[in-house]
C-alpha cells in the first residue's frame, strides 16, 4: 500500500510538471523574477552620459509649430541643424508612406484635381516644387537610417538599400515578416539604412526584449537601434554573437536581447524646436546617436517597462543602443529553461524522498537551500548579463513543495486517525482486559462492568440533552468516562479470595479489608499516571476507582467526602454500581428485582446518592432494566 502510495505521488509530480510545462504560469512567474532580479543587480553604465540624444517633437515642438504631419523642409532644416553639430549617425524614428501634400506640385495638383483651376507659380525653381525630393536629398547627404515596420498587412513593395542586402550567415530568428511599411519610395532610396521599429510586448504586456533581426523575404532586417549602428560600423554575426563598434554581445535563440533599462534622467533630450531655432548647445550633440522621435501623446508608440513606467517607443531603441555601448544586453539561453525545469523535477523527487523517510527538516532545509542558492546563483549570473530563467526552476519548485506538503499532511492526518483509532481500541482491550481480571475471580458478577458502562452513558447524555452539570460534564468526557467505567473496581485483584468470595455476611475484619479495594485501586491507576500526570483518562479512572463508594451524606468511604466534593464520575458510579449490585445475584446474596432495586436507589436519595441523579434514574429507570436484560 505504501508503494503504491509513493507510485502515484511520483506519476502526480510527472503530470504536475507537464502541466506547468505546458502553460504560462512558469513564463509568467519567470518574468516577474527577472524584473525583481535586475531591480537588485541594475548596474548604472561607466561612462557619465548617454551615447544617444533624442530630438523631441515633443508639445512644446507642436505648440510652435503646429499640429502634425509637418511639411518635409521643416525636417529637412530640423537635420541640417542637427548635421551641423557633426554626430555619429542621425535617425528618424518618423516613417513617411506618403507624399508631403504642402509641396507646390501637391498644392498645384490638388486644385487641378478638385478646383478645376490652375494657379501660376513663378520664380520658384523646379528643385523647389518637390518637398520630398529635398528632403530625400538632405537624408541622403547625412547618411539618415530610416525606420520601417514589419506587418501581415499587405503592402507595396519596398526598396532595401544595399547596406541591408548583406549576408549576415545563418542568423536563427522566430521572426518572419510577409509584409513591411516602409518610407515613400524616394525616400526609402536616399536611407542610408532601415531598421524595424517594432517592438513586442512580452504576454504581461511589458517590453523586456527586443529582436535584432526580423527575416523579410531573403533580407535580415536589423532593429532600428541596430540599423544606426550599422551605419557606423560593419556588422559581423557569428552564430548568436553580434560584434560592431568593438563591442560584443549575444543573442538567443530567436534573435532577442533583454534590455537594461535606465534612470529616466540618464537620457538627453533637446526638443526639436530650440534645434530649428538655433538654441541649442552643438557640443552636446557631437560625436553622438541622434534619434529624432517623439513623446507628444497621441504620436509615439507607448511601452510598459519593468520599473512601472512607460516610455516613447524612441527610448527605447535608445535603450538598446547605450545597452550595447555598455556591453550591459542581457543574454538568456533558451535551454536553461527545459535544464531548470529538470532540476526542479529532480529536486522535487529529492523532497519526496525526503518526506518519504519522514525526515522532515531535512525537507524544509533542503527547499530553503535549493530556493536561496538558485536565487543567488541567478544573481551572480545577472551581474555577468545573462539570465538564467531561474523562474523556471523555482516556480515548479515552490508550488511542488507546497502542494506535496498538503498532500502529506492530508495522508499523515489520515494515517494518524488511523493510528489514533488503533489505539484507542487497543486502550480499551486493554482495559477491558484488566477489568475481566476482576470478573474472573468471581464469576457470578458476569456482565457487571458492560452493564455499568452502558448505564453510565446513557445516565451522561440524559445530563448533556438537559444541560445538567455542564460545568463538570462535556461531550468530549463522555467516551473517557465511559471507558474508565470498567475500571471501577479494579482494586478488588488485591482482595483475597476468601473474602471475596465469601458465600455469606463479611465479618467487621473482612469487612475492613474489602473496604481496602478503592486504595488498591488508586494506587494501581495512580502508578500508572507517573509519566501521564496530564492523561484526562487516567485522571477519571482515579477518581472513579477511588471515590465510588463515597457517600452524599458523607458516610461513605475511604475519605467520607460529602455532596459536590465527591467527584461527578465518581457520584454516578455509586449509583449505577449499587442498582447493578441490587439486580444481580452474588454469592451472598439473591438478585433483587426491578421495582426493589429502583426503591433503594429513591430511597437513598440525598444519602447515598446525588438528588438530581436519582432525579435522572427515575426517568430513565426503564432504559436501565432493558440494558440489564439486553446485557445478562
Amino acid at each position: 500500500m505504501r508503494y503504491a502510495k509513493t507510485i502515484y505521488i511520483i506519476l502526480f509530480t510527472i503530470v504536475l510538471y507537464l502541466s506547468f510545462y505546458k502553460s504560462g504560469y512558469l513564463e509568467y512567474f519567470d518574468y516577474k523574477l527577472y524584473d525583481l532580479s535586475s531591480k537588485i543587480v541594475h548596474k548604472s553604465p561607466k561612462r557619465s552620459h548617454s551615447s544617444v540624444v533624442v530630438v523631441d517633437i515633443d508639445e512644446k515642438s507642436l505648440k510652435y509649430l503646429g499640429q502634425w504631419p509637418w511639411s518635409r523642409l521643416i525636417l529637412s532644416k530640423l537635420l541640417e541643424n542637427i548635421a551641423s553639430a557633426h554626430p555619429a549617425n542621425i535617425g528618424m524614428d518618423i516613417i513617411f508612406p506618403e507624399s508631403d501634400k504642402t509641396s507646390l506640385k501637391e498644392i498645384r495638383s490638388f486644385f487641378s484635381t478638385y478646383l478645376s483651376s490652375k494657379i501660376n507659380i513663378s520664380g520658384v525653381s523646379n528643385e523647389l516644387f518637390d518637398n520630398d525630393k529635398i528632403f530625400a536629398k538632405i537624408s541622403e547627404q547625412n547618411r539618415v537610417t530610416l525606420p520601417v515596420y514589419m506587418t501581415d498587412e499587405k503592402h507595396s513593395e519596398c526598396y532595401i538599400p544595399k547596406n541591408n542586402r548583406e549576408d549576415f550567415g545563418n542568423i536563427s530568428s522566430n521572426r518572419n515578416s510577409k509584409q513591411m511599411l516602409c518610407n515613400l519610395d524616394i525616400l526609402q532610396r536616399s536611407a542610408s539604412n532601415i531598421g524595424f521599429i517594432n517592438a513586442r510586448e512580452d504576454d504581461d504586456g511589458i517590453l523586456r526584449r527586443v529582436s535584432m533581426f526580423i527575416k523579410y523575404k531573403s533580407y535580415f532586417i536589423p532593429a532600428f537601434a541596430l540599423a544606426n549602428l550599422m551605419n557606423i560600423d560593419r556588422l559581423h554575426v557569428s552564430g548568436n554573437k553580434i560584434s560592431i563598434l568593438n563591442h560584443t554581445f549575444k543573442m538567443d535563440q530567436n534573435s532577442n536581447v533583454l534590455l537594461n533599462f535606465y534612470n529616466e534622467k540618464w537620457y538627453q533630450s533637446i526638443s526639436a524646436v530650440d534645434i530649428l531655432s538655433g538654441n541649442f548647445d552643438k557640443s552636446k550633440l557631437a560625436g553622438k546617436f541622434i534619434l529624432i522621435g517623439t513623446s507628444a501623446i497621441g504620436l509615439h508608440d507607448r511601452y510598459l517597462i519593468p520599473k512601472s513606467k512607460i516610455i516613447p517607443g524612441v527610448f527605447a531603441h535608445a535603450t538598446l543602443i547605450d545597452n550595447i555601448m555598455d556591453n550591459l544586453s542581457i543574454f538568456q539561453p533558451q535551454f536553461l529553461k527545459y535544464l531548470n525545469i529538470l532540476l526542479s523535477f529532480l529536486f522535487s523527487l529529492s523532497l519526496l524522498f525526503l518526506l518519504y523517510k519522514r525526515l522532515y527538516l531535512k525537507v524544509l532545509g533542503l527547499f530553503l537551500a535549493a530556493s536561496t542558492i538558485s536565487f543567488l546563483v541567478n544573481l551572480y549570473f545577472l551581474n555577468q548579463h545573462i539570465y538564467i530563467s531561474i523562474g523556471y526552476f523555482l516556480a515548479p519548485y515552490i508550488a511542488f513543495f507546497f502542494i506535496i506538503n498538503i498532500i502529506f499532511i492530508i495522508f499523515y492526518y489520515k494515517e494518524r486517525q488511523i493510528f489514533l483509532h488503533e489505539l484507542a481500541t487497543a486502550h480499551s482491550e486493554t482495559i477491558d482486559s484488566m477489568s475481566l481480571i476482576v470478573e474472573t475471580r468471581d464469576a457470578e458478577t458476569g456482565a457487571h462492568i458492560l452493564r455499568t458502562k452502558e448505564y453510565m452513558k446513557r445516565l451522561m447524555l440524559y445530563l448533556i440533552e438537559h444541560d445538567l452539570y455542564k460545568k463538570h460534564l462535556t461531550k468530549d468526557k463522555i467516551e473517557l468516562i465511559y471507558s474508565a467505567t470498567a475500571l471501577h473496581d479494579i482494586g478488588k485483584v488485591g482482595i483475597p479470595d476468601y473474602v471475596l468470595k465469601k458465600p455469606g455476611k463479611l465479618t467487621k475484619d473482612e469487612y475492613v479489608i474489602m473496604q481496602q479495594h478503592p486504595e488498591i485501586g488508586k494506587n494501581i491507576i495512580q502508578n500508572a499516571m507517573k509519566n501521564n500526570k496530564n492523561n484526562n483518562f487516567l485522571k477519571l479512572a482515579y477518581n472513579i476507582a477511588y471515590y465510588h463508594h463515597e457517600k452524599w451524606d458523607g458516610s461513605g468511604y475511604p475519605c467520607k467526602l460529602e455532596k459536590d466534593n465527591i467527584p461527578l464520575e465518581a457520584r454516578m458510579m455509586a449509583l449505577v454500581d449499587v442498582y447493578d449490585a441490587l439486580i444481580s445475584r452474588r454469592c451472598y446474596k439473591l438478585a433483587f428485582d426491578y421495582s426493589e432495586a429502583e426503591d433503594v436507589i429513591i430511597q437513598g436519595s440525598g444519602k447515598h446518592f446525588d438528588p438530581i441523579l436519582v432525579g435522572v434514574f427515575i426517568e430513565l429507570k426503564d432504559e436501565f432494566r432493558e440494558i440489564a436484560k439486553k446485557i445478562r
